[in-house]
């Protein structure tokens, strides 16, 4: 048991590793794009940090576990719209809400992280619910690209050097090109070996694995999301912060689980442990839009209460295991 403990979270760790390498090279290939920076971030950055949801949702689905897929992305958006974002005004002291965020992404963003609970209310996702959620998600994303408008010329996540040599300049595609090949095939083998020790310690743990994944997996696969919003709360990159958490979760309810629903769909009858997330999730949207109405920024103490909404919801969702 310990043993895979320990493998799981080198696994993790490997995948953290790989998206973060592949956050870079999204944000190179993207340098020249004429967007505004919070589209940018929503669509690209919010994609590359869900790269772990992604695989580990596909590979469950093609295991016939897909309940662990879902349980890894309704924890990961839990875990970015509480923990992380509140994390970041608790570290920094305050989070500031621009541009015209608050009167659309955030709307955006909250009706689009209940529609799963909406379409699984009967305790089923068909491959007909993940067809409409595959294309909410190119709607979201045809949405942005319209308004976006501005010139994007300096976005700067990794601190890249220009690039001067004329044979690097030639060969970068190329080597970047590989490097994402790498990263996928990394990825891959990952998400493969890490749902194998998903089912074993859900045996072993007496659990299901739709709760391994809410509680255990996402805090691991959000990872990349905390690195990123960390950095770019450092750098005062703020539309970067919010840009990513609300892609990541915009990402994993529409596009992710609707591949995940199209290849294996989603049977779930435990309605406790499903109504408990979705209304933890319904207080957190809440929360942030409260408490960011006014004051236009999210201060520490508000943080501190979302870290502490996440924590309760760990809390019960231990009891009910």
């Amino acid at each position: 048991m310990l043993l895979d403990i320990l493998y799981g979270v080198i696994l993790i760790l490997i995948m953290v590793i790989a998206s973060g390498a592949m956050v870079g090279i999204f944000e190179k290939l993207a340098h020249d794009i004429r967007t505004n920076r919070l589209m940018l971030a929503s669509v690209l950055v919010g994609f590359s940090t869900s790269l772990p949801e992604l695989f580990v949702g596909v590979v469950a689905a093609f295991r016939g576990q897909p309940q662990i897929a879902l349980g890894d992305i309704v924890g990961a958006n839990l875990a970015n719209l509480s923990w992380i974002i509140g994390g970041a005004a608790l570290v920094f002291g305050s989070v500031p809400v621009v541009g015209d965020y608050l009167r659309k992404e955030l709307w955006v963003t909250m009706g689009i992280a209940m529609i799963p609970f909406l379409l699984i209310s009967d305790g089923r996702l068909s491959r007909f619910d993940g067809l409409v959620m595959v294309l909410l998600y190119f709607i979201y994303v045809n949405n942005l690209v319209r308004k976006g408008s501005s010139s994007l010329k300096h976005l700067k996540l990794i601190g890249s050097k220009p690039v001067v040599h004329r044979l690097k300049t030639r060969m970068e595609p190329i080597v970047e090109t590989l490097k994402l090949v790498a990263g996928f095939g990394v990825l891959g083998v990952s998400s493969w070996l890490l749902i194998n020790v998903v089912i074993r310690i859900s045996g072993s743990w007496g659990v299901s694995p739709f709760w391994i994944g809410l509680v255990i997996l996402a805090a691991g696969t959000t990872l990349p999301e905390l690195v990123l919003t960390i950095v770019a709360s450092e750098k005062r990159e703020i539309s970067l912060i919010l840009g990513n958490v609300l892609g990541s979760v915009v990402v994993n309810s529409t596009l992710i689980l609707g591949i995940i629903a199209l290849i294996s769909p989603i049977i779930y009858a435990e309605s406790l442990q499903r109504g408990v997330a979705g209304l933890f999730l319904l207080i957190v949207l809440g929360l942030f839009w409260l408490f960011t109405k006014t004051k236009h920024k999210l201060e520490r103490w508000e943080g501190a209460v979302l870290v502490g909404i996440y924590a309760m919801f760990i809390g019960i969702q231990m009891m009910l295991a």
